[in-house]
């Protein structure tokens, strides 16, 4: 399950003490990386695709259930890889470039060659609050 960061962790709690209600974001984005983006690791997402934009993750997640949520939709970073890079951690983030870090979970390490395709199967991409 994705480790939320300290931003979405302090608006839940200030929502569920009552201090405040958070604004709703329309839009989250899905991004690749090599490294905890939690720590030091970098972005690849240009890599791969050949664009800044991350993936729009939004239609992709289900209802959410017993504190929990997936996604009910493959999510597809790329169908045909421009560059190669190595992809252990996806992040989501408020944004389609820059923004903030949301949540991040490391993913099976897989090496993406030229030409490869990188997708999340649906029913992978889960996020819990327990």
């Amino acid at each position: 399950m994705a480790d939320f960061t300290a931003s979405p962790r302090n608006a839940m709690l200030e929502w569920l003490v009552g201090n405040t209600t958070p604004a709703a974001v329309a839009t989250r984005y899905i991004t690749t990386f090599l490294g905890d983006p939690q720590g030091a690791g970098v972005e690849n997402i240009n890599t791969l695709t050949g664009s800044s934009n991350r993936i729009n993750m939004t239609t992709a997640m289900g209802t959410a259930s017993a504190g929990a949520i997936a996604s009910d939709t493959n999510i597809s970073f790329t169908a045909s890889a421009s560059g190669a890079a190595t992809v252990n951690f996806v992040a989501v983030y408020d944004a389609i470039t820059g923004g903030n870090l949301l949540a991040s979970v490391a993913v099976t390490s897989k090496s993406v060659a030229i030409g490869d395709s990188l997708s999340i199967l649906s029913g992978n991409l889960t996020f819990g609050i327990t």
